[in-house]
């Protein structure tokens, strides 16, 4: 029986390995994810000025309200959004930049001016709005709805830009001349031509089709992305095939984050946007959904090993997993049990998060919790409870996660207690020897 599992493993991890070491290693796969990392900070801090502006508690702000000798709330609230608008507003701007940036320095060509290109370039194919004859620029069309635009901007404009430079296609100084001063000059040229590009790229979008290319790209790629990644089944298959990769000893996380942080970015940005109108968010999925409810899965083992374990080694690994499970740090658990690798588990380890997910997704739609607001768009490592609140606005909130916290350690725990006691039967016959 042991060879067969043998044999089954090693040729998944033929199969699995290579193709998860390919998705890593794509240098556009991890631009894409080296982007969305560098933007996230800024979610963060946004969200501590909008939990403030908007706080869950209406005799906070009222109170506040009072504090600033003032009768109307959005007085102040507006002065906060000043941090919101130049971070998550700008979404779209941050990752153009983030993206050229890393594509730059993983081709080996002049950062700085791929990402000054970059942003030109998406600029020139985001038209102005008038009014009354002063032009000016819609700040929403550079947000995270703009992100796929902002991601294809950055991967093309600094590939015409290195095969250009490449080329040799370039006004070339005198060696005399200093590199900080030769530097601009040699660029002009490959600049000019990603720019005279883009220039064609618009005025082609807005012959042919009528439109700009924020609305063809989000119609013709951003809307089946976000139906796909924003739909019940299909952030369900998300969750298995993360879990799939995480059981073979692959960082699942990072190889699925890179295609669905941007498009729960946007669907987060959509419950935001709504939340400072005034309005109830539209997306039950979106980046805190994932985040908070639909990675409550493998936590379930950590708490069933504190309930039940009898094994010495059970509870030592209970004892130094638990600490950084609170925020959501599960390494120690996964190689020290071990779960990788170990068919004692793979139903609770592939299938638990997804059945949070399906739970959680529920709950929302049946209205039993507010939808997460977008407002507070904390670090997945937040620990459950607090980042339950916090995100929906809600106790209720909270209330989900504890439910969700128990029905996993259910799932989890007969898998526990058969192989702790196995491994205490052990302990106690080496002991015993």
């Amino acid at each position: 029986m042991n060879k067969t599992k043998e044999s089954l493993t090693d040729k998944l991890q033929k199969v699995v390995g290579p193709f998860a070491k390919k998705v890593n290693g794509n240098i556009y796969v991890s631009a894409i994810r080296d982007a969305m990392l560098a933007y996230m900070p800024f979610t963060f801090i946004a969200s501590i000025f909008l939990i403030i502006a908007y706080f869950p508690v209406t005799q906070v702000t009222d109170f506040i309200t009072k504090m600033l000798g003032t009768s109307d709330a959005s007085v102040w609230q507006e002065k906060l959004l000043y941090v919101n608008n130049a971070t998550l507003a700008v979404g779209g701007l941050i990752v153009v930049i983030s993206m050229s940036k890393s594509i730059a320095d993983k081709l080996k060509t002049n950062v700085l001016q791929c990402v000054i290109t970059a942003v030109v370039s998406f600029l020139l194919v985001t038209p102005l709005n008038t009014i009354d004859g002063v032009m000016y620029l819609d700040i929403s069309r550079i947000s995270a709805k703009s992100m796929f635009l902002s991601i294809l901007i950055g991967i093309f404009s600094t590939l015409i830009y290195k095969k250009v430079a490449d080329k040799g296609f370039k006004i070339k100084m005198p060696p005399s001349v200093p590199p900080a001063v030769a530097g601009p000059f040699e660029s002009a040229i490959p600049s000019f031509i990603v720019i005279a590009f883009f220039l064609c790229i618009r005025l082609s979008i807005e012959l042919l089709f009528n439109t700009n290319a924020l609305d063809l790209v989000n119609n013709i790629l951003g809307k089946p992305l976000t139906y796909l990644g924003g739909s019940l089944i299909g952030l369900v298959i998300v969750k298995i095939f993360e879990q799939f990769l995480w059981f073979f000893g692959l960082h699942g996380t990072s190889i699925i984050q890179a295609v669905m942080d941007p498009i729960h970015q946007v669907l987060e940005d959509q419950n935001k946007v709504a939340s400072i109108a005034g309005e109830l968010p539209i997306n039950i999925i979106s980046m805190s959904f994932r985040n908070h409810f639909a990675g409550i899965g493998v936590i379930g083992a950590v708490i069933a090993i504190l309930l039940v374990a009898k094994s010495k080694q059970y509870k030592q690994v209970g004892k130094i997993g638990g600490a950084p499970y609170l925020f959501n740090v599960g390494e120690p658990v996964l190689f020290g049990i071990p779960l990788v690798l170990n068919f004692s588990y793979i139903f609770p380890f592939i299938f638990s998060n997804a059945i949070s997910t399906v739970v959680a997704y529920f709950a929302f739609s049946a209205g039993l919790v507010p939808l997460p607001t977008g407002l507070a768009q904390i670090p997945w490592t937040t620990p459950v409870i607090i980042s339950g609140y916090l995100v929906t606005g809600s106790i209720r909130g909270a209330i989900l996660q504890l439910v969700l916290l128990a029905m996993t350690t259910l799932i989890w725990l007969p898998f526990v207690k058969m192989a702790d006691k196995k491994v205490f039967e052990e302990e106690q016959l080496n002991s015993s020897n």
